[in-house]
């Protein structure tokens, strides 16, 4: 992907949005190894929940793409959904000692629920390169905060958060966001202005979803009623 193509763009117009991301006392505190482990895990189940939702994006942007290759595209990026992160999650709820039939049965808090329709919305109801542009900021957010937070050393100092944050650090994770960002550019200059109009809202609207996210699991949300 050229410098300078619509992705960066994305990214440059919700910078603001990332860097309160970044900042966030969930993140901040477990680069320093001191953010408590009852939080980690509320954030462990939500994400699981999450991450099944996501996936199901990812089959109805195969089932929706026109060309054979890019519908192979979307059935790898999905295959690497359920591998990269959903395995690395088990095992760390394995680790966390959430069994593996509670990890299944997780309820997903509010903010969780809003988010995930957001998505399954956009899935469903607009183009492949709308689904992208709403799916980008998880894949590039946690790819920033890989690189951000495995600068301080005293996050390899704890076997979970630097299990964790190696995923998110690693090449494999880097080359899959790379194809997102790529996937964004080539369908942003396939489209009309209307469509490329839609996948800017989604990708900020996305972006304030991470926001929320985090400070969801930092609070350990849960209904009111």
């Amino acid at each position: 992907m050229s410098a300078g193509g619509f992705s960066d763009r994305l990214r440059e117009e919700a910078s603001s949005i990332w860097e309160r991301i970044f900042t966030h006392p969930f993140l901040v505190e477990m680069g320093e190894a001191r953010l408590p482990l009852d939080k980690f895990r509320f954030y462990v189940r939500q994400d699981y929940s999450y991450l099944m939702e996501f996936a199901r994006c990812l089959g109805i942007a195969a089932a929706k793409a026109e060309e054979r290759e890019t519908m192979r595209t979307f059935a790898s990026l999905l295959e690497a959904s359920l591998t990269v992160e959903v395995e690395m999650l088990e095992g760390l709820a394995e680790r966390l000692g959430i069994p593996p039939e509670d990890l299944r049965a997780s309820e997903p808090a509010p903010t969780n629920v809003a988010y995930t329709c957001h998505l399954l919305y956009v899935a469903y109801s607009g183009t492949v390169g709308e689904i992208m542009a709403a799916m980008l900021p998880c894949m590039w957010s946690y790819q920033e905060i890989g690189e951000r937070m495995g600068e301080d050393a005293a996050l390899w100092r704890h076997p979970i958060y630097s299990e964790w944050c190696s995923t998110y650090r690693s090449k494999e994770y880097i080359d899959l966001v790379d194809l997102y960002r790529g996937l964004v550019d080539r369908f942003a200059s396939e489209s009309g202005a209307s469509v490329r109009e839609r996948m800017r809202r989604h990708f900020l609207l996305s972006s304030r979803y991470e926001y929320l996210f985090w400070d969801m699991a930092y609070r350990k949300e849960t209904w009111p009623v």
